[in-house]
């Protein structure tokens, strides 16, 4: 007798043979010191034989004796308790449970393929999708945030982990709103939160990653690698990427690094989610959408640790550089419509942006003592873009005459840094559940651009000339910001199940912006300002915000409510016209949230917040800006704040035994004095516009997901009704028009995977589209939209697959555009798998077979239609070679 893991004999334990039809005892044994045992005078006849062991796991075999004859078993192994526990809490898990707000998937309970990236094990987790774009959503609500371990993974760019950490090894996945670091401690929301996701990794304790080399027909490549270093609580990371086929790696939230007027543009974001661009430079070069097909190089090094007694202090810091050079061709045709008229509008667009970007984040934590810790967080970020652009538009008449036309030539420099910093104390006291924190942010951003623009445009009445202009300037704008805020919170229980919070929260701001314009001179020189064109403006911004908060925790449910007062001290400074503007404002932000738990598995909850934003700089700033001479923006400094009312109800449900989960969401958002356009077209087709205030916009959105199994079928099947209603409101020729749009569709995903045969996944989704629009009925608009995303794999022997990707749009044909717009773009791969655990892969890929692909947008916004047509990449083929580094500091096996 042995065991199965030192091959040790295991002394005297007892071998019994036992009678099989009711366990009575017939005869026993024990072995000795080499592990033999034999039986002096067992009888004939069936048995059952056990053996058992004080650190081995019972043992049973059925045999027959047979009288006289000797009965030899050879070597029997037994497996030792460790071992078996070891199995017991990994066999245990659920594939899905729900531990207070936060819903976990054991990642082993979803099978993928050998090396499949952490974005294939989401797609097939119930009530998470991923999309083309790799973007994530889970339980109706876009992810912000991937972390690692809990903490951020070179920033908390969701692409790079999704992307380039290998599924299998990921022990848990965890989806919960991530609340404010004080919200986390204090346990009583501020509201603020994010959809996040935590991959929750195996013990690691060495190396593993990915090397890929790929290079095709006309000169295409993807080259990308990512090497992690694990052990412990130490984690190390590096990769780099260069490719000319679209992956960029780049950070989803990356406008949120810089400060405002960033890119060289003038913007506005409209609490109706509008947004309104005039570009110095056209386009970030990111090579997404308009941009073109990018060149990319990326890289960047990641490092974080835990050390000091009980690894309670930690240390987090990473750096990303990123370089994209974006040539592209943009064609758009569109129909405007006004109270009493329309006509139609073209353009085409060639452009070159070339970016380069910097990253650092840095995060420590310290706890200092048993009561007592701190947390520092700092980003830092630069960002230099240089652009150029030749454009040419033109707008026609019903009738076919012209009405004006544009040739714009521009090029543009913009140079762009900001920093972020937070430093949170966090106090205990003796008394459970009282606390005090003390959170300072700090910010400040500078965006330098500078520019030329040249554009000669004239205007038709009837088809007949009657006006041309030249403009011929160079335009430069600087734009700065500083804020410092601090949040102080005190809690302290009333109760065991019931708390309260004190706050109070100060904050500045000041924003300065500097526009200036020059004419070009007749010695070729851009010498001659333009006056009305050029203007320095500072907004500053004072507010005290005392708040009052409690909160009840019981097993069942938990509840919170309370509400914090604004008093907000504005002043408006024209710098240029030497005139100050100063105005207060009272703001109430009530807030409630409510949490029943049925069972483990089944949660309910619903939140409300209410919020002010405060117009922006670049929206008050009185000056017009003609970087597109047929659209004139002009600031607005009357503007004042906007409120949003924010409800939230969302239902959550999983049953291990039958497989099957509900996630639920209805939201709905009204905004009071919402940010909007007014525009003023004349007859030439030239447009003015500024953002106003106006209400009545609103958005009403339902989400869901009903996940189930049919029978011992091993098909899983997933079914999400969506339905949004949205209303904008803006104002064309002193008309306000409300446009209201309706969504309603259904999205289907359908999986069946059999481990080391074959992986099937469908995700067909069907919405019907309407928009009403009271400018003028011929704005309306009705169509259904068909997209579908379906991949498969295939293991054949000898370590071969086969896979296919498709991807189709199809859309209802709108009689007011000629174009037939559905496509489908096909890729298919054969894969060769090399060595003992597939440690190196050889693919040959062709993507887009049928060369469909094209790219492709439809918008119905407020008062026109518009169809873009951007440069995509077409039909190509890539040999690919990957090696998948072993993890756990053993090498790779290079024996078949």
């Amino acid at each position: 007798m042995r065991d199965t893991v030192e091959n040790r004999v295991p002394v005297n334990a007892v071998v019994a043979l036992l009678r099989p039809a009711d366990s009575v005892l017939v005869q026993f044994t024990r072995t000795d010191k080499a592990g033999h045992f034999s039986f002096d005078s067992a009888p004939a006849g069936n048995f059952l034989l056990m053996v058992t062991h004080p650190y081995m796991g019972d043992y049973f075999d059925n045999i027959t004796v047979t009288g006289g004859v000797n009965l030899d078993m050879g070597i029997l192994y037994v497996t030792p308790k460790t071992k078996l526990l070891a199995e017991v809490i990994v066999r245990s898990g659920s594939p899905i449970r729900v531990k207070g707000d936060t819903v976990v998937y054991t990642a082993d309970s979803f099978k993928v393929r050998p090396g499949a990236n952490v974005e294939e094990l989401l797609r097939r987790l119930p009530g998470i999708s991923v999309d083309r774009d790799g973007k994530i959503t889970a339980m109706g609500e876009r992810v912000k945030k991937v972390l690692v371990d809990g903490e951020e993974f070179f920033g908390s760019d969701p692409g790079i982990a999704t992307k380039n950490l290998r599924a299998d090894a990921v022990k848990e996945v965890e989806v919960f709103d991530k609340k404010s670091d004080q919200a986390e401690f204090t346990g009583i929301d501020d509201g603020v939160k994010d959809k996040t996701i935590n991959l929750k990794m195996k013990q690691q304790q060495g190396y593993f990653g990915k090397v890929e080399l790929a290079g095709g027909l006309k000169d295409k490549y993807n080259n990308a690698a990512m090497i992690n270093s694990f052990r412990n609580k130490r984690k190390m990371a590096a990769y780099g990427i260069m490719s000319n086929t679209g992956q960029t790696n780049l950070d989803w939230q990356d406008a949120q690094n810089y400060g405002g007027g960033a890119d060289g543009m003038q913007s506005g974001i409209s609490d109706d989610g509008g947004v309104f661009f005039i570009m110095n430079g056209n386009g970030d070069g990111y090579g997404n959408g308009s941009s073109g097909i990018p060149q990319n190089w990326n890289g960047g090094l990641h490092y974080s640790n835990k050390f000091g007694k009980d690894n309670k202090q930690s240390f987090n810091t990473s750096y990303k550089v990123t370089k994209i050079n974006a040539p592209g061709e943009t064609r758009t045709y569109s129909q405007v419509f006004l109270p009493d008229s329309s006509w139609n509008a073209n353009s085409r667009s060639n452009r070159f942006n070339s970016t380069v970007k910097q990253a650092v984040n840095l995060t420590m934590d310290f706890n200092l003592d048993s009561l007592n810790s701190l947390k520092f967080t700092a980003r830092l970020n630069k960002k230099n873009i240089k652009s150029t652009s030749d454009l040419y538009s033109e707008a026609l008449a019903n009738s076919g005459d012209t009405i004006n036309n544009s040739r714009q030539n521009n090029s543009s420099k913009s140079d762009n840094s900001a920093v972020n910093a937070t430093l949170l104390w966090r106090h205990k006291f003796k008394k459970l559940s009282r606390t005090l924190s003390v959170n300072t942010d700090f910010s400040w951003s500078e965006s330098n651009n500078s520019g030329y623009q040249y554009s000669l445009n004239r205007y038709f009445d009837k088809g007949l000339p009657v006006l041309a202009d030249t403009i011929d300037q160079q335009n430069s704008y600087d734009n700065a910001a500083t804020g410092i805020s601090t949040r102080l919170a005190y809690t302290e229980p009333l109760s065991k199940t019931f708390y309260m919070e004190l706050s109070y929260l100060l904050s500045y701001n000041t924003n300065s912006s500097d526009r200036r314009t020059n004419a070009r001179s007749p010695n070729g020189k851009y010498e001659d300002a333009i006056d009305s064109l050029s203007n320095s403006y500072v907004f500053d911004r004072l507010v005290h915000t005392p708040g009052l908060n409690f909160r009840m925790n019981k097993k069942k449910y938990n509840y919170s409510f309370g509400t914090a007062v604004g008093f907000s001290h504005f002043i408006q400074k024209n710098i240029t016209e030497q005139s100050k503007t100063r105005y207060n404002y009272t703001n109430f932000f009530p807030r409630a949230a409510f949490n029943y738990k049925f069972k483990a598995s089944q949660n309910l909850h619903f939140g409300y917040t209410g919020s002010t934003n405060a117009p922006t700089l670049e929206q008050l700033q009185p000056i017009k800006v003609n970087t597109d001479p047929l659209n004139i923006y002009v600031g607005n400094p009357g503007l004042v704040q906007s409120f949003r009312h924010n409800f939230d109800l969302n239902y959550n449900s999983y049953n291990v035994l039958k497989e099957r989960n509900i996630w639920t969401d209805l939201n709905f958002t009204t905004t009071q004095h919402s940010f909007v356009q007014s525009s003023v077209v004349d007859s030439l087709g030239r447009r003015t516009y500024q953002t106003v205030n106006a209400s009545g916009v609103y958005q009403l959105s339902f989400n869901s997901d009903y996940g189930f199994k049919i029978g011992e079928s091993k098909v899983h099947y997933g079914v999400g009704p969506q339905a949004s209603l949205t209303r904008n409101v803006d104002f064309i020729n002193g008309v306000r028009n409300n446009t209201t749009t309706s969504s309603y569709g259904f999205a289907v995903n359908i999986r069946k995977n059999k481990e080391n045969k074959y992986d099937l996944y469908l995700s067909p989704s069907f919405s019907w589209n309407h928009s009403r629009a009271t400018v003028n009925s011929a704005a309306n608009a009705n169509y259904w939209m068909l997209e579908g995303w379906a991949e498969g794999r295939v293991m054949l022997p000898k370590k071969f697959e086969v896979g296919a990707n498709v991807d189709a749009q199809l859309r209802q044909k709108d009689p007011r555009f000629s174009q037939n717009n559905n496509f489908t773009k096909l890729n298919l791969t054969l894969t060769k798998r090399f060595f003992k655990n597939n440690d190196f892969e050889m693919k040959f890929g062709v993507y887009d077979v049928l060369n469909q692909n094209r790219g492709y947008e439809r918008n119905f916004d407020s008062y026109s239609f518009r169809e873009s047509y951007y440069t995509t990449l077409r039909r190509f083929w890539l040999l690919t070679l990957t090696w998948n580094i072993s993890k756990n500091g053993k090498p790779a096996s290079f024996g078949f």
